[in-house]
């Protein structure tokens, strides 16, 4: 674990999502940076281009001057890294969002999140955006007594929410069932409902291009160390390239937030991870599809998620049980240039004949196997709004390796905030996502006992 300012590592372990080697992830718009703007995106992944989209689709009256900056390539990040999935989350954390704020403000975030899957899909039809984006079905199997009972007692609470609007999108399976229908014949419990699977990077990369074409200016590699105030209250942007004043300034930095808002060092915490594509070998007799996404629960803190290419190969993530006890290997650790043990690749290659029925006998290997950083929020949601006490600087990450069905209209509560002088509580986004000063003063770390670490430091 390193003690220095989280910072992007170079050279990052390669992804399957970056494997057609596009030389867009390199771009930038002009050979010099400008000296100033009058607004600042700090980050090219899924945050700071889904605010460069909303900034320029809701601005009716004025041409906008917008520049990004990014540290190494476009989607370089956690949204590059991760497993591929447009997937709510409606009943995990219910019961502890629903102690935390009532049945209102947790129905809020399984609304929120389900109005995510008609969005994406709106925006890259109007965009034209080839991502592979499928609209699905998600499937949770549920493999333990304790994963199976936190299901149930979640759903029977969410039944009896009247501010919930996800109800009848979601089926429990039980029994012959849920094993039929999963394909998975451990589970004596699965649960379904929408979602959506795409390749993250092109996604990213089409809401840039129609930014681009409006007039965003983006600059690769190029790290921004530092952020300073000025006295007429804008913000000097510093990097190695030269400095930019900006008038407005927004933080889509996730897991490197801290590096130059320190105040967020104790919030916003990078959990290092990792996820592969498997794919078959030549000789294969047949090859098996699976219809829907997958989370496979084993309890609350460990489980393993997957989809299904339309190629027939599969992104799987997980794999927390060759790492977790070890917590300087993943907990506050930002290097995405390396892998963990050697043991995760012989586990991913027999993963699917191991678990689902129609999997059996069949032949695949592992061609890519990589680590991200994922921003970890303490109370495990994001952070949205006007920093406090720095007007005009904005902050959109902490999105806790869940970020696809929250990041996209989090990135419209932002535009609203800075085009319309809203506050954050006019935005339509869930009260406990906004950044209060209360919030930044209350929040505690929960994030060891939630990820499970200290189940595995008693297996030692």
């Amino acid at each position: 674990m390193s003690t220095s300012k989280p910072f992007p590592v170079s050279n990052p372990t390669a992804s399957f999502w970056h494997s057609e080697n596009d030389e867009f992830i390199h771009t930038r718009t002009t050979d010099e940076l400008p000296t100033e703007t009058d607004v600042l995106i700090v980050g090219a992944g899924y945050a700071g281009a889904a605010s460069a989209y909303w900034l320029y689709k809701q601005c009716q009256t004025h041409p906008l001057d917008v520049l990004m900056l990014e540290a190494r390539t476009v989607c370089s990040g956690a949204t590059g890294r991760n497993g591929g999935h447009l997937k709510p989350d409606y009943y995990r954390e219910y019961l502890k969002f629903e102690r935390l704020y009532g049945q209102k403000g947790a129905a809020e975030i399984g609304n929120f999140e389900h109005k995510h899957i008609s969005a994406v899909k709106n925006v890259v039809e109007d965009l034209q955006i080839d991502c592979d984006l499928v609209i699905t079905r998600a499937c949770n199997v549920h493999l333990t007594e304790g994963a199976v009972d936190g299901c149930i007692k979640a759903v029977e609470a969410l039944r009896k929410n009247p501010y919930s609007n996800v109800l009848d999108d979601i089926q429990v399976l039980e029994g012959d069932n849920a094993r039929v229908v999963s394909q998975f014949p451990k589970s004596p419990l699965a649960l379904t409902f929408t979602a959506g699977h795409l390749w993250p990077y092109k996604f990213v990369k089409g809401l840039l291009k129609f930014c681009l074409d409006k007039g965003l200016n983006l600059q690769t590699n190029t790290c921004v160390e530092n952020i300073e105030t000025l006295e007429d209250g804008s913000y000097l942007i510093k990097t190695k390239r030269g400095n930019v004043k900006a008038n407005k300034v927004i933080l889509a930095t996730n897991a490197y937030t801290s590096a130059i808002a320190p105040e967020f060092d104790d919030k916003i915490v990078p959990v290092k991870g990792t996820c592969s594509h498997i794919k078959f070998t030549a000789d294969n007799e047949y090859t098996p599809y699976l219809n829907n996404t997958y989370g496979i629960c084993r309890d609350f803190s460990e489980h393993e998620y997957l989809i299904n290419r339309a190629d027939g190969s599969i992104i799987v993530g997980g794999a927390k049980p060759f790492y977790l006890k070890d917590k300087d290997s993943w907990y506050k650790n930002v290097d995405d240039a390396s892998l963990f043990n050697a043991d995760i690749r012989g586990w991913y290659e027999t993963f699917m004949q191991e678990n689902f029925s129609s999997w059996k006998g069949t032949k695949t290997e592992v061609d890519y196997l990589w680590t991200g950083i994922l921003g970890y929020s303490v109370d495990a949601l994001p952070w949205v709004g006007e920093i406090p006490h720095q007007k005009n600087k904005y902050i959109l990450a902490g999105f806790h390796g869940h970020g696809m069905p929250r990041v996209f209209l989090s990135a419209k509560a932002i535009s609203e905030m800075i085009l319309g002088g809203v506050g954050v509580e006019s935005t339509g986004l869930p009260q406990s996502f906004m950044l209060t000063e209360d919030r930044l003063k209350k929040a505690s770390n929960n994030i060891l006992q939630e990820t499970g670490y200290y189940k595995y430091q008693t297996k030692l």
